[in-house]
């Protein structure tokens, strides 16, 4: 990553727009300009970098109040004068306490975009990583269930299979999206267990299309 620090093309003023975007959801999270120091800051500590111009000085996102920008990748643009820092947030990004800094439109009304489906998985995945990864916070069932072990959240993915399969021959609708969202949310927990990015079965599915079962089997 370092070697695409010669490439940054940095205006008149020695900064670069820097676009803020979520690596799980997808989310543009916020805006702001790097200096050349920002930037190795962000490649050097994996924490998102600024340059503030109203302060005049280097901005370490997050320093005051825990909300880090966790980087996960940067990219730059085919012009090379702008940069995508990707991350997994530890709160906030925005100091209004939102999620993103981009939640009011041009008639000035304030509205949630509604998350794509994949990113609605990808963003309830983040938060089972983040209460895996925490300290404390006994009261949280998703943390509790790591603290059980593989054993207990097994027990559970088959609970919840059981039910979802009599909720499918009952044939009650409300039933069936409750129960099935129930599995899910314990089979993310399975996969979180041991250490696989949700991205992973991403890709895993993705290239099952248009395919037969034969063609992706995996040998025994």
């Amino acid at each position: 990553m370092i070697s695409i620090i010669n490439d940054i093309k940095y205006n008149d003023s020695g900064l670069v727009p820097t676009i803020v975007q979520d690596y799980n959801t997808g989310d543009i999270l916020m805006f702001a300009f790097s200096n050349e120091e920002a930037v190795r800051k962000s490649i050097n500590t994996n924490i998102a970098h600024f340059w503030s111009r109203s302060r005049n000085e280097l901005w370490e996102k997050g320093a005051t109040s825990g909300n880090r920008l966790n980087i996960v990748n940067i990219y730059i643009d085919c012009d090379k004068d702008c940069l995508i820092y990707m991350v997994n947030p530890d709160g906030p990004a925005c100091h209004t306490n939102t999620k993103s800094c981009f939640y009011t439109d041009l008639n000035n009304k304030e509205r949630e975009v509604p998350l794509l489906e994949t990113q609605v998985i990808s963003e309830v995945f983040s938060i089972i990583e983040n209460r895996k990864n925490e300290e404390g916070n006994d009261k949280s069932y998703t943390k509790s269930l790591f603290k059980d072990g593989l054993k207990k959240i097994l027990s559970k993915v088959k609970e919840e299979s059981n039910e979802s399969i009599e909720a499918s021959e009952n044939g009650e609708k409300d039933k069936i999206i409750y129960e099935y969202t129930d599995l899910l949310y314990h089979m993310m927990v399975a996969i979180s267990y041991h250490d696989i990015d949700i991205k992973e079965i991403y890709k895993e599915l993705e290239k099952r299309i248009g395919k037969t079962k034969k063609d992706y089997t995996l040998d025994e």
